[in-house]
């Protein structure tokens, strides 16, 4: 499951969030300065569209939370009134152990180190530790290097009970998509301004699930859509990319004094598109325009 994360700070990004193409949101609490009536019948209407965690992170694990742990807890059980389907709670807060669920909602036992990933054996302690509070562990740590994600990509599978784990940092980017691979629940997208470092967007998150021969699975017609979306966002990503590339290759011919049409280059192209000639000749012309621009 695809979970687009979005800092909440007023009523507005509720519903925005809504209309990002995931079939899940993860409601960053801790960032607004109060959750008022307004606000709660937003994220009441939020839980009966879309998939919903919500969650209230500490500062101790990167979060924007500014009161004490007590309103903290507080927050939570208003929240938990409201049936969402997830709540993400650090496994070793006092929160994690005062809060009871019911109705349904699922705890997300989280564990985040945005410093460093210590070695397995601690890992597993906190996955174990997790497992013993929660029905979904949660292991996020921050990769100095390839190898730190290796590491917590070996906590899937290894425990009871459903895991997500992942690297965050550029050297971490790959495992979230990994993560999907190995049978994460969860996986995490950004819907603008990213809760975490690697983040993606939905879009390229999709391309790059495509990329690895990931896609839903199945033949009914919501499942045959879902996948048509997941390459609509691919397609789109991809086509932003191309044209942020066209302007870097027109500053450059523009700096070096070359001109901005190549037909030997353009003839190329159009044979390489095969069938799809025509579609590329509008995205040639789209490519010329934004290099005279540049």
């Amino acid at each position: 499951m695809i979970c687009g994360a979005v800092p909440v700070r007023g009523v507005a990004d509720i519903r925005r969030a809504l209309e990002a193409p995931t079939p899940c949101v993860e409601y960053r609490l801790d960032y607004a300065e109060r959750v008022d009536e307004q606000m709660m019948q937003a994220l009441r209407e939020a839980v009966e569209k879309k998939v919903a965690i919500f969650t209230v992170r500490r500062r101790e694990e990167g979060g924007a939370w500014r009161g004490t742990e007590e309103e903290r807890i507080r927050l939570y059980a208003s929240l938990l009134d409201l049936r969402p389907h997830y709540i993400d709670v650090e496994a070793e807060s006092p929160a994690a152990r005062e809060l009871a669920p019911s109705g349904g909602t699922k705890v997300i036992a989280s564990r985040h180190d945005f410093e460093q990933t210590p070695p397995l054996e601690v890992l597993m302690q906190w996955g174990r530790k997790a497992a013993e509070v929660g029905d979904v562990v949660k292991i996020a740590t921050y990769a100095r290097s390839p190898a730190d994600g290796l590491r917590v990509l070996s906590l899937i599978g290894a425990l009871e009970k459903p895991t997500v784990a992942f690297a965050m940092g550029p050297h971490g980017v790959y495992t979230r998509l990994a993560a999907a691979a190995l049978g994460s629940p969860i996986m995490y997208v950004s819907l603008g301004e990213a809760t975490a470092p690697g983040q993606t967007t939905p879009d390229a998150y999709y391309a790059g699930l495509l990329a690895i021969g990931l896609a839903p699975q199945g033949q009914d017609l919501s499942t045959l859509r879902e996948a048509l979306d997941w390459v609509d966002g691919a397609l789109m990503h991809l086509l932003k990319r191309r044209l942020e590339i066209c302007r870097d290759i027109g500053r450059i011919k523009k700096a070096a004094g070359l001109p901005i049409y190549d037909d030997e280059r353009e003839a190329k192209v159009l044979k390489r598109a095969g069938d799809f000639k025509q579609l590329f000749e509008i995205l040639v012309q789209m490519c010329k325009a934004v290099q005279i621009v540049a």
